[in-house]
């Protein structure tokens, strides 16, 4: 008798199919929980149609910043190709699409930007020959749309933060989060901290998925204790933050600290939302600029420690729904932690080492750094339990049960 295949089984003969509505390219070097899930639905024998945020002539003057221009030459393609064929990744090419300023942010363009999406939705259903699909998943309130021009078996609405806190939207956001939330058929949030937000929402089914990481990708990772290329020029031993580089951060405790521990080099990788952010900082302070996905095992084995340093006492409206998923990664490259203290990190209850002021930082960093080889199980245990193939399998059985 052959053996049963189970869930995650890649070879599973499932022959599913889901059009996924998100916010950062599957290519970017920003990888978030939908990439991840994407993923895990490709490894799982799920046929995964992404689109990413629609981009318009009208972003041409944000050329110069990151990933802009690669997203407008992607979207004169049909589609990119990843997962031995599984993903297909659009960056939908529109003659105008939502965005933060003024005009691009109005009813009028959220509600209506896809009726001027280049090629239509018509070509993408003849393309893919697929009269119904079997999920439907959002993450990104501009795909409000999918709900009604998509036939899906079933919906799924990604909710990582609250949508009202971004400036400028006067509401519009909420208008479209509870119309979505209304018509999916599950709700599901990534930070406990979000649940009363959810509520709000007027949700038909909600549950609490948090993000995970892909803990095999860090562990297959092998570098022979080599540093990572970019760090080679950066004396030891390194603090590292990767990740959004934004106003969440707190620039005053990063600069006391650095000045405090002139022999301690503090490294950021990812996007910088601002350069005025990093600007006068002290000399062992370095920016890298963005790296790939593929290589944050490498950098983070490369460091002696991740940070997180969020400022949590004037930014909390920001940082009060985030579950860090860099927090797992850090983890399961087998590095500790040195973390702000908020409340979902206290719920998390893992091993970083958490933080009040900047007094406490200065100490736990020194403890790292002139401390031997730090033995890192416990947060590759914490890690491996958080592994994204049990948050997908959590959201599979969820939506099979509707």
């Amino acid at each position: 008798m052959a053996a049963k295949k189970n869930i995650t089984d890649n070879s599973y003969p499932c022959n599913k199919s889901v059009v996924m509505g998100c916010t950062h390219p599957y290519w970017s070097s920003l990888q978030v929980g939908s990439q991840h899930l994407a993923r895990q639905f490709a490894r799982n024998g799920w046929q995964v149609y992404y689109f990413s945020a629609p981009v318009s002539l009208l972003h041409l003057p944000q050329l110069l910043r990151f990933e802009v221009l690669k997203r407008l030459k992607k979207s004169f393609e049909y589609s990119s190709i990843h997962e031995n064929g599984m993903i297909h990744s659009h960056v939908p090419f529109s003659l105008i699409a939502p965005d933060g300023r003024h005009f691009l942010r109005s009813p009028i363009v959220t509600h209506n930007w896809h009726k001027l999406m280049i090629p239509g939705l018509k070509r993408f259903l003849k393309k893919t020959q697929h009269g119904k699909f079997s999920l439907l998943y959002i993450d990104n309130l501009s795909y409000q749309f999918f709900l009604e021009q998509l036939v899906c078996e079933k919906s799924v609405f990604r909710v990582m933060d609250m949508h009202e806190r971004f400036s400028g939207w006067n509401g519009e956001a909420l208008k479209l989060a509870k119309s979505i939330a209304n018509k999916a058929d599950l709700t599901v949030y990534s930070a406990e901290g979000l649940s009363n937000y959810v509520d709000r929402l007027g949700v038909n089914k909600a549950m609490f998925l948090p993000n995970g990481v892909d803990f095999d990708f860090f562990q297959l990772q092998e570098f022979s204790g080599q540093k990572h290329p970019l760090l080679l020029h950066i004396p030891d031993p390194i603090i590292l933050y990767t990740g959004m580089i934004d106003s969440r951060l707190d620039y005053r405790l990063i600069r006391s600290a650095a000045a405090r521990l002139p022999c301690v080099s503090f490294v950021f990788t990812g996007v910088l939302e601002n350069p005025a952010h990093l600007r006068n900082m002290p000399a062992n302070i370095f920016y890298t600029g963005p790296v790939s996905h593929k290589e944050l095992p490498w950098l983070m084995k490369s460091a002696k420690s991740g940070i997180i340093p969020f400022d949590v006492e004037n930014k909390m409206d920001s940082i009060k729904g985030i579950r860090p998923l860099k927090l797992l990664e850090y983890f399961a490259a087998g590095i500790p932690v040195v973390c702000a203290r908020w409340p979902e990190l206290e719920k998390m209850n893992s091993p970083a080492w958490l933080y009040a002021d900047g007094t406490e930082f200065v100490e736990l960093v020194k403890k790292l750094t002139c401390s031997d080889p730090y033995n890192a199980l416990k947060e590759l245990n914490f890690a491996a339990e958080n592994d994204w193939a049990k948050i997908f399998k959590k959201l599979l059985q969820t939506t099979q049960e509707l």
